[in-house]
């Protein structure tokens, strides 16, 4: 595959993100949010480099964040002076 190629496959998207291969399939199986959405072209998975660097930009700009679970944190309590 050429390095311009429209689409990007798992060998591609590691390159992309500085990480191994094995991380970017481990990432598809548990469906991680540091991953964009991709798509499977026969048995191999791919993303379409235009999405992934759209992915990547919202990354840089905190539009890509997950939400977080759970109850909202209260302010702690706090040690009043004794008079």
């Amino acid at each position: 595959m050429s390095e311009e190629s429209e689409v990007i496959y798992v060998a591609g998207m590691a390159k992309m993100l500085g990480k191994t291969e094995a991380a970017v399939r481990d990432g598809i199986r548990r469906a991680a949010p540091w991953l964009p959405k991709g798509f499977k072209v026969g048995t191999q998975h791919a993303w379409l480099r235009e999405d992934v660097r759209q992915f990547l930009r919202g990354c840089r700009d905190g539009e890509n964040k997950p939400v977080k679970v759970g109850r909202k944190r209260q302010v702690p309590p706090t040690l009043r002076q004794v008079s």
